[in-house]
C-alpha cells in the first residue's frame, strides 16, 4: 500500500525507543539540532518524517523515521510537521518498517547499523540475510559482514563507536573469539599508537591467532580428537563455513580460534608421541632449542628415550649420513612427519648402524611394551593413593576395626625401620633375603607370635638404644624392662645412687667455699 501523504500535529506523534538504536541522545540536544532548527523556521520541513498509525492509540502516530526533524520542528515552535502515513497490520511489522527505514535514510554508525539488522532477525527469526539484503538494497555479504560487528568485544566496542578504529579493524576483530580480540586489542595497541593501518592488524591476526587449516599436523576430519569440539571440517569457527564473512581470505581455510586450534595440534602430538614410543622405533623423536610439551618431555623420561636434537644428531638439510623418519616435538614443525640424515658421529640410541635391523625392532616393542605395563602399574598405584587420602578411615569418626592388611603393614614399618645390619639380620631369619612384594606380603601377613616379638626388640634396641630416657621412647622402653621383671633396675638405681651422692657432696663443698670468698672483709678502724 502507498504511504499516505498529510501533515500531523506533534502532540499525536510518539517516539519510539527503538529509535535510539540508530543515533545516540545526544544527537537530539538543542545544540546538536541547531543548524536544523534554523532551517526549519525559515522553510519548514522539506522531506515529510516517516509515521504509522499507532495501533492502541486511535488517532495518534508512531514514528518511523525522521527523528531530528521531529525534534527540531518542536524547537523551531512548530505544531505540524509533514508526514507521510504507512499503514501497517501488526506492531511487529511497524518495527520491521522502523528498523529498514533508518538503516536507509540516515547516517548510521556501522555498529549501529548492525544492532538494527540483529534485532530485525531476532524478532523474526524466518527473515533472512538475504531477505534483508533485498530490502535495503545491499549485498548479502554487506549484511553478513555488518551482523558480525555485534560480536565486537565491549572494549573494541568502544574504541569503534569512538572512532578510534576503522570499520575495516572492526571487522577483521569481530570475527575472532572473545579472547582473542582482547589479545590483539591488547597486543596491537601496546606496541604503536592506536590501532595501525588495517593491513597492519590483519598481518598481525594471520601471524600470531588464525592458523591455517592446511597446515594443522592434526587430521581434520578427525571428530574425536577433542570431542567437544568435534571435526574442524564441520566447525563454523573457520573461515570456509562463511565465504560471504571471510570474502577477503584468499586462502580457502583459516581456523579462526587460536586456542581451539593449539588444543588439538597438542592432544595429537602427545598421542602421537606415545605410539612412537610404543609401538614405531623405525620412527625417531626430533627437537630443536625449544622443549617439548610438559606431556611429551613426561612421557620420554617415563620411557628413557632420548630424541634426536637439530644441528647437534641431525640436519634438515644436510644430505650425509643415515636416512630415517623422524616426528617434530618441539619447535616450529611440531607435529609433523619428515625425512632427515642423522650424522654418523650421533651417540643417540634411537639410530645406529643396526636401526633396519628387524630383531632390534622387536627388542625396542618389547621393552617399551614392558616400561608401559610399568608405568600402567605406577598409574594405577597413584590412582589408590589418592582414593585413600578421601577414604572414611581416614576420619577421625571412623570405627572401621584395625584390617589384618593392616597389620601387615605396621610388621612392614617395625621391619623397614631397622639399621642396614638389623635389617639384614631379620630378612635371614624371616626368610626375606631374595623376596618379592608378594612374599614379604606372605611372610609379614603370617608372622608366628615369637617372630613378632623378636622383630620389635630387635628394632626396639637398632633404633631406639640412644640416651633419652626423658622421651617417649626411653619412658615406653623403662616400662618394657620393668615388666620383664629379671632386670635389676633397683640395682641399678642403688650404685647410680651412691655415685650421685659422691658428686652432689663435693659439689657442696665447693659451693660452700665460693660462698665464703664471696664473703666480704671488714675494714680495719683508723
Amino acid at each position: 500500500m502507498e504511504a499516505q501523504q498529510m501533515s500531523v500535529n506533534l502532540d499525536l506523534i510518539t517516539v519510539s525507543s527503538t529509535n535510539n538504536i540508530f543515533r545516540a541522545k545526544k544527537d537530539f540536544s538543542p545544540a546538536a539540532l541547531k543548524e536544523l532548527t534554523l532551517s526549519i523556521s525559515q522553510d519548514d520541513v522539506i522531506q515529510p518524517i516517516l509515521l504509522t498509525p499507532d495501533l492502541e492509540k486511535p488517532g495518534h502516530y508512531k514514528l518511523i523515521a525522521g527523528e531530528r526533524r521531529f525534534h527540531a520542528s518542536k524547537l523551531a515552535g512548530k505544531t505540524e510537521i509533514p508526514a507521510n502515513i504507512k499503514q501497517v497490520v501488526t506492531d511487529e511489522k511497524a518495527f520491521e518498517l522502523q528498523i529498514i527505514e533508518n538503516l536507509q535514510r540516515e547516517k548510521v554508525h556501522p555498529y549501529n547499523e548492525a544492532r538494527g539488522y540483529k534485532i530485525l532477525m531476532d524478532n523474526n527469526p524466518e527473515i533472512t540475510s538475504a531477505e534483508i539484503a533485498s530490502r535495503v538494497g545491499r549485498s548479502e555479504a554487506y549484511i553478513i559482514q555488518r551482523l558480525k560487528l555485534n560480536d565486537l568485544v565491549p572494549e573494541g566496542r568502544k574504541d569503534f563507536l569512538a572512532n578510534h578504529m576503522l570499520l575495516g579493524h572492526a571487522l577483521l576483530l569481530a570475527r575472532l573469539t572473545p579472547q582473542n580480540q582482547r589479545d590483539a586489542i591488547e597486543e596491537i595497541k601496546d606496541s604503536q599508537d592506536g590501532y595501525g593501518t588495517v593491513n597492519e592488524l590483519e598481518n598481525y591476526i594471520n601471524r600470531s591467532i588464525t592458523n591455517l587449516l592446511s597446515n594443522a599436523p592434526f587430521d581434520k576430519d578427525d571428530a574425536q580428537l577433542l570431542p567437544k569440539a568435534g571435526a574442524c571440517s564441520l566447525c563454523p569457527k573457520r573461515s570456509g563455513a562463511s565465504p560471504l564473512l571471510f570474502s577477503d581470505i584468499a586462502e580457502s581455510d583459516r581456523c579462526m580460534d587460536r586456542s581451539c586450534f593449539m588444543k588439538k595440534s597438542n592432544t595429537f602430538i602427545i598421542q602421537r608421541t606415545r605410539e612412537i614410543i610404543e609401538s614405531e622405533p623405525q620412527i625417531v623423536l626430533l627437537k630443536n632449542y625449544a622443549d617439548p610439551l610438559p606431556e611429551v618431555q613426561k612421557l620420554l623420561d617415563e620411557h628413557k628415550v632420548k630424541p634426536l636434537k637439530e644441528y647437534d644428531d641431525f640436519s634438515s638439510h644436510d644430505k650425509q649420513g643415515k636416512k630415517v623418519k623422524g616426528f617434530w616435538i618441539s619447535g616450529r614443525e611440531q607435529g609433523k612427519l619428515q625425512t632427515i640424515h642423522v650424522r654418523s658421529s650421533s651417540k643417540n640410541e634411537s639410530v645406529n648402524s643396526d636401526q633396519q635391523n628387524l630383531k632390534q625392532m622387536v627388542t625396542k616393542i618389547q621393552d617399551r611394551t614392558k616400561r608401559g605395563k610399568e608405568l600402567d602399574g605406577e598409574k594405577v598405584y597413584a590412582k589408590i593413593i589418592e582414593a585413600l587420602k578421601s577414604h572414611p578411615t581416614q576420619k577421625k569418626e571412623c570405627k572401621k576395626k584395625l584390617l589384618a592388611q593392616e597389620e601387615t603393614l605396621l610388621w612392614y614399618i617395625i621391619l623397614d625401620k631397622a639399621g642396614y645390619h638389623g635389617k639384614a639380620e631379620l630378612n635371614k631369619l624371616l626368610g626375606l633375603t631374595k623376596s618379592s612384594p608378594e612374599k614379604t606380603y606372605k611372610v609379614l601377613s603370617s608372622l608366628k607370635p615369637e617372630h613378632k616379638a623378636l622383630l620389635l626388640r630387635k628394632v626396639m634396641l637398632d633404633q631406639y638404644c640412644g640416651i633419652y630416657p626423658t622421651s617417649d621412647h626411653g619412658f615406653i622402653i623403662r616400662k618394657i624392662a620393668e615388666a620383664y621383671s629379671d632386670i635389676d633396675i633397683k640395682g641399678f638405681e642403688a650404685e647410680q645412687a651412691v655415685i650421685r651422692a659422691k658428686r652432689e657432696s663435693r659439689a657442696k663443698e665447693k659451693i660452700q667455699a665460693l660462698v665464703q670468698e664471696l664473703k666480704p672483709t671488714k675494714k680495719k678502724k683508723s
